[in-house]
């Protein structure tokens, strides 16, 4: 999927499997699910096949937590079965959204920003600063920098891939375009 939302970024408070994080969560999504529902599986996976019901649509967002995060869990769905799931690290948060009509016609807004430093912060790899006109503080792939970029990856022209991402992302050419990956 393509979002078009501003880009921004947000911190909050994530608990699950009893593990309490703070944790960062930027924007635009980079994922969606929209409710579905199945039928006629064949062949009739372990699980003996997925229970009915809608989840609902979800947009899901890049997710930035630090360790530690619940390493495993006992899992159970309807197409694996029940089976013990190895976590690394949290990457994305689902969010419930509501599905309106299939054109939207975006407003605009004008914000002036005084410009300042975008440099690479090497404590925390991110990159750091105010750009002027509408751009975001953003990694140089090729020359472990960061500089000031208004077109979001997704929409940069490939291999070039001089798009913006995250602070703590660049944006690079893969097989199928422009996209962001985590700064190692």
């Amino acid at each position: 999927m393509k979002d078009r939302a501003k880009h921004g970024v947000f911190s909050l408070t994530v608990t699950n499997a009893g593990v309490t994080q703070s944790c960062t969560v930027t924007v635009p999504a980079r994922l969606g699910c929209l409710a579905t529902q199945i039928s006629a599986v064949a062949p009739t996976p372990p699980g003996d096949g997925p229970s009915p019901g809608v989840a609902g649509d979800v947009l899901c967002y890049p997710l930035l937590c630090p360790r530690p995060f619940p390493s495993a869990a006992q899992m159970t769905d309807g197409f694996g079965g029940q089976r013990v799931v190895n976590f690394k690290r949290a990457q994305l948060l689902c969010a419930p959204a509501t599905r309106g009509p299939a054109a939207i016609v975006p407003s605009t807004t004008t914000t002036t920003i005084a410009p300042g430093p975008c440099d690479f912060d090497s404590n925390d790899r991110k990159c750091r600063g105010t750009c002027g006109d509408g751009g975001h503080c953003s990694a140089i792939a090729s020359g472990g920098a960061c500089e000031c970029r208004t077109t979001p990856c997704g929409d940069a022209d490939s291999p070039s891939c001089d798009g913006f991402c995250a602070p703590d992302e660049a944006c690079i050419f893969t097989v199928t375009g422009c996209s962001c990956l985590s700064i190692p």
